[in-house]
């Protein structure tokens, strides 16, 4: 009988031995993230993404620049546009006259430069470039005009050139195909043109001005710094 329980009791521990020693089974395991298999599957991605940000930044830069470049030309065109208009045709009012001057030597045409100075005969003076002065008169009335050349007082005194001005006597003129004449060294605002407009007529006149070649040697160094000047002034009645 103790025989028989004894046996039980060894096949009893034999069970348990054999169910501690039974094997697990394997479970799979995931291989390790490595960082060269980072670099070589994230990175390419990664690198494309960023080549294509620097392409269109490199693009939009390049749209920058072309729109820069086009607004400052736009600008240019328009600012050298309205200065070469001013410089072309400047129309002002006086009194009851609109009047505009033409260019002459980059300069508006009411400016008078004899600078350098070019003294010539009066063949050669009648043939020069020509003032030109339009006049129209806005009123329904008859209106004096009279036009005057002045020193520019202004230049002269910011150049300090007062002793260097041509006397007016070597000065000549001439409007139109008229006679040609010179200054008149009594006044200081001598009158080149004295005339009148009819009603809403419109005048246009040609003023030459020149230095004779009669000017003496020891003025061979001075020059000239004058403006003309309309006046609208009453007719007789």
């Amino acid at each position: 009988m103790k025989k028989m329980k004894d046996n039980k009791v060894i096949a009893s521990i034999g069970k348990k031995i054999r169910i501690k020693t039974k094997p697990k089974k394997k479970t799979s395991r995931k291989p390790k993230l490595k960082i060269s298999d980072i670099k070589r599957g994230e990175g390419a991605p990664v690198n494309h993404l960023i080549d294509r940000i620097k392409a269109r930044e490199r693009e939009y830069t390049f749209y920058c620049v072309v729109v820069s470049l086009v607004v400052i030309l736009v600008i240019a065109y328009f600012v050298f546009s309205s200065v070469r208009t001013s410089r072309d045709y400047t129309a002002m009012e006086v009194g009851s006259f609109v009047v505009s001057f033409n260019t002459v030597d980059e300069n508006l045409g009411n400016v008078v430069d004899l600078t350098p100075l070019n003294p010539m005969s009066d063949v050669e003076g009648s043939k020069s470039q020509a003032y030109e002065v339009e006049i129209e008169n806005t009123t329904n009335e008859r209106q004096g005009v009279e036009i005057r050349l002045l020193d520019d007082v202004a230049l002269i005194q910011e150049d300090g050139c007062s002793e260097m001005q041509v006397p007016y006597q070597y000065i000549h003129y001439q409007v139109g195909d008229g006679e040609i004449k010179l200054l008149d060294a009594t006044t200081t605002s001598p009158v080149i043109y004295e005339g009148s407009l009819s009603a809403s007529e419109k005048a246009k006149l040609q003023i030459r001005i020149w230095v004779t070649d009669s000017l003496p040697n020891e003025y061979m160094n001075y020059h000239y710094h004058g403006n003309l000047l309309v006046k609208n002034v009453e007719t007789a009645k």
